[in-house]
């Protein structure tokens, strides 16, 4: 969703536009980094606690990253340092040691068509948001230009994360909530 649909009587390029949008990104970055806390509070918590604290964190980042503007990126890429394969194996393992049986479960990828359920896993697919978020925040910290991080939130979003992030919490829903 762009701004103009969420806020139709803005100009695009207006001032109050900027502000907007500034905003927006102060709370995805609050957002985001309650999810990264959330999931680094994994060893110290029982893991129904720490399920609530995570899911709590998803659905507060979801709502979040739904608002986020549509905006031109001012280059055409960021470099973008990814996290050593280490970091992620020893994360996947610490949460599906947290998380045990509840680790696994079933899904369809495209509610959008007939499809054969396949079997996800919090702690190896999921979670690896947790990565891409922890590298995108990092984005601004190197100086990459305002309007390509908030690009690249976006688009990693709407294209990549957020379809994981969401089901994720719906594992989580049909185990602890229910």
């Amino acid at each position: 969703m762009n701004i103009e649909l969420i806020f139709p009587f803005l100009p695009t390029h207006s001032p109050c536009t900027s502000r907007i949008a500034h905003e927006l990104m102060h709370r995805f970055r609050a957002a985001a980094t309650k999810f990264i806390e959330a999931v680094d509070s994994a060893p110290h918590l029982e893991t129904e606690v720490f399920l609530a604290n995570v899911s709590h964190s998803m659905a507060e980042l979801y709502s979040v990253a739904l608002s986020l503007p549509a905006v031109e990126p001012e280059t055409t890429g960021t470099d973008e340092a990814r996290f050593g394969t280490d970091k992620w194996d020893e994360l996947r393992r610490s949460l599906r040691e947290k998380i045990g049986p509840l680790d696994t479960y079933w899904t369809i990828f495209d509610f959008t068509e007939k499809q054969e359920p396949v079997q996800g896993s919090l702690g190896r697919r999921h979670f690896g948001e947790y990565f891409d978020l922890k590298q995108s925040l990092q984005l601004e910290e190197i100086g990459v230009p305002k309007s390509d991080v908030l690009f690249d939130w976006r688009f990693d979003f709407r294209s990549h994360w957020g379809r994981h992030l969401l089901g994720a919490l719906t594992a989580i829903h049909h185990r602890c909530v229910e």
